[in-house]
């Protein structure tokens, strides 16, 4: 490699290093945090589901499948007589997807899971956990489909979701729901023969090409869901989603290709989820960036707090930031971080009022992406609250003495363990000496009173110490 590659690789390395160390320049807190779906559905609170229907994408498709619906009875009835029921071959995926979709409806914790850790997410990981208290994603009440398919074989209605208005009021009043959930599955596949050129070597070490035949198979599946109420019958929200699936096969390969129904159940379980979040909260891995603190008078505080705050321990860092606030007011990147102190915990109408206040204080951008993202979750819990589920609200309040604590200096006494210094009941050595403590051992400084300070001491109690004999921190 000539000098001038090598050089253009090195500033190449150093221009990815800088990019890392810009992504990475200060604290974050990462939680998961219940997200609200893309359609609230107030006052709703026991919902049923039909089975979706399965639609082909095709008019080809839809005359074979009726060819082998034809072929199918015919057979069963001359093997089994008129009054039995023939094989089927047909797979009925909107049901499938219904029962995925009920599934995933009734989990408590959707969407949290184990957080990679270590270079590029490259370590073992730790549990996954959400810091706001009385949160769940099973919101719904559903209505078991045993009692579903009793009720409706009753009315002689079809389990999928071929329901006008007046059915859907109909229903709504004997299962007691206040929505009806359905839809329908459209599948469509592909299967394409083709030839593929490979490289082999020859006895002679020398590359050769040749062609093997393939087999590529595609799936394409597509997922509507709709969700009907059942005081007016008319449609409450809709979502659409699809997924593609392709595989190959070739000649020599040691895999076999999968068949249509594995890529096609495949993409079902992947569509279920963003399905099942477009109508019930789910739990959402949430990074909130800190501001860093520069002023002078509190810095170093600011920091210790953005330490705790990025292992979780909200309360000792929102205790920190307060205490600072408290005494340095109208510091805007000070707010802003007491914003997201509450909204990681879930206390969105706190963390509003600051998000508010800091972008008054300063027009930022981040501040208003911030304060945007805090009504929408306002709203969220207002919905949700409509139907008795309240997010409880975390308790932050702390004493002034722990505030004061917060903002303290730090002495170190000094010289080793096996010295001790003498700490005295009042500024003065010929005071009483409440406790001799070993070097090396940190305390907090309540005050200063001239050359002594006076230090909170284990056990509650307090007492002064000479500064010659401490290292502030």
């Amino acid at each position: 490699m000539s000098r001038r590659r090598i050089g253009v690789f090195m500033c190449a390395c150093v221009f990815v290093l800088l990019q890392f160390s810009n992504g990475f320049a200060y604290k974050k807190v990462k939680a998961f945090v219940l997200m609200p779906p893309k359609n609230i559905l107030p006052g709703v609170e026991r919902i049923a589901l039909l089975d979706f229907q399965t639609e082909s994408s095709s008019e080809e498709q839809r005359e074979v499948q009726k060819t082998e619906d034809v072929l199918v009875n015919i057979l069963g009835k001359m093997i089994l007589g008129d009054n039995e029921d023939g094989p089927s071959t047909v797979i009925n995926y909107g049901k499938i997807f219904s029962e995925y979709l009920t599934s995933e409806l009734i989990k408590k914790d959707r969407g949290i899971s184990d957080i990679s850790t270590g270079f590029l997410g490259l370590g073992s990981g730790r549990e996954g956990r959400t810091l706001q208290q009385g949160t769940f994603t099973n919101i719904y009440d559903i209505v078991e489909r045993g009692q579903l398919k009793a009720l409706i074989e009753e009315q002689e209605l079809g389990l999928s979701g071929l329901v006008d208005e007046e059915q859907t009021v109909e229903l709504g009043k004997m299962l007691g729901v206040q929505a009806l959930v359905t839809g329908n599955v459209n599948v469509y596949h592909k299967d394409t023969n083709y030839k593929e050129t490979k490289t082999k070597k020859d006895k002679n070490k020398k590359e050769v090409k040749y062609k093997v035949a393939c087999s590529r198979r595609e799936v394409m599946v597509k997922v509507r869901i709709k969700v009907m109420s059942t005081e007016t019958g008319r449609i409450l929200a809709t979502k659409d989603e699809e997924k593609k699936i392709t595989k190959k096969q070739c000649e020599g390969d040691w895999s076999s290709l999968p068949s249509v129904d594995e890529m096609v159940d495949e993409a079902l379980k992947e569509l279920v989820t963003p399905i099942a979040n477009s109508i019930s909260p789910y739990f959402k891995l949430e990074s909130y960036k800190l501001e860093k603190v520069s002023g002078k008078n509190f810095k170093s505080k600011a920091d210790k707090a953005a330490k705790a705050a990025e292992k979780l321990n909200v309360d000792k860092a929102y205790v920190i930031y307060k205490a600072i606030f408290d005494k340095y007011a109208y510091q805007p990147k000070v707010i802003y971080n007491l914003g997201v102190m509450n909204e990681v915990v879930g206390n969105y109408r706190q963390a509003e009022e600051k998000y508010e206040m800091a972008y008054q204080l300063k027009d930022e951008g981040d501040f208003e992406k911030a304060l945007k993202r805090v009504r929408k979750n306002v709203r969220f819990c207002d919905a949700l609250a409509e139907i008795g589920i309240e997010i409880t609200e975390h308790d932050f309040s702390a004493s002034v003495a722990e505030k004061a604590r917060a903002l303290a200096n730090k002495a170190k006494i000094k010289g080793d363990s096996n010295k001790r210094k003498a700490v005295y009941a009042e500024p003065d050595p010929g005071s009483e000496v409440v406790v001799r403590v070993p070097g090396g051992l940190m305390f907090t400084v309540l005050k200063k009173q001239g050359d002594w300070l006076l230090l909170e001491l284990l056990g509650g109690k307090r007492g002064f110490i000479h500064k010659k004999n401490v290292e502030l921190k």
